[in-house]
């Protein structure tokens, strides 16, 4: 802004009233105003009707999904005659014997005492992960035995991992 149009706004306010007197009582406008507007709002009775039926319908929407069966047909048929025995794979038995080749190796560097403990750990692994195997071929249905199924052989793969990992040279080592 430059000076003349300073100095000229500086003037004009320097020109208004120092003080304002509000006219009469404006309330009765005011009061008159909001009365006059029609409410869009729904009356209460409205309001319990839309909330007692979307709670109907989410009570029947629940009652449904209990009453189907919690696996497809589909699915009910694929486990029935899937095997759960261990994958016959190429690609895969050779990764899985390269790794217990290397576990083996590094197992073999091991304290005695140490060694035995993970061995032993190994075998409950094992166990376990055949045990679930024979249920699931009892009953191929259950969801749970398969996740457990599938974790035991997670879990045998990452014993395998952690004695690999553990036993990596100093300098290696992230």
């Amino acid at each position: 802004m430059n000076d003349r149009q300073q100095d000229s706004l500086d003037r004009l306010i320097a020109n208004l009233p120092r003080d304002i007197v509000p006219p009469g009582n404006l309330w009765p406008r005011v009061a008159a105003r909001l009365s006059s507007r029609p409410r869009h709002s729904p009356p209460m009775a409205l309001a319990a009707a839309i909330a007692l039926a979307a709670a109907g319908l989410a009570s029947l929407f629940t009652w449904a999904v209990l009453q189907r069966p919690s696996v497809p047909r589909v699915i009910q048929t694929v486990a029935a005659t899937t095997s759960f025995d261990e994958p016959k794979d190429p690609k895969y038995l050779l990764a899985r014997d390269t790794v217990e080749k290397t576990f083996r190796d590094r197992l073999a560097l091991l304290e005695p005492a140490t060694r035995a403990k993970i061995e032993s750990s190994l075998a409950v692994i094992q166990k376990a992960h055949e045990d679930i195997r024979k249920a699931l071929a009892a009953d191929p249905q259950s969801p749970v035995l398969e996740q457990l199924w599938q974790s035991t052989w997670h879990d045998e793969f990452d014993l395998y991992d952690r004695v690999v990992q553990a036993t990596q040279p100093t300098m290696t080592r992230i």
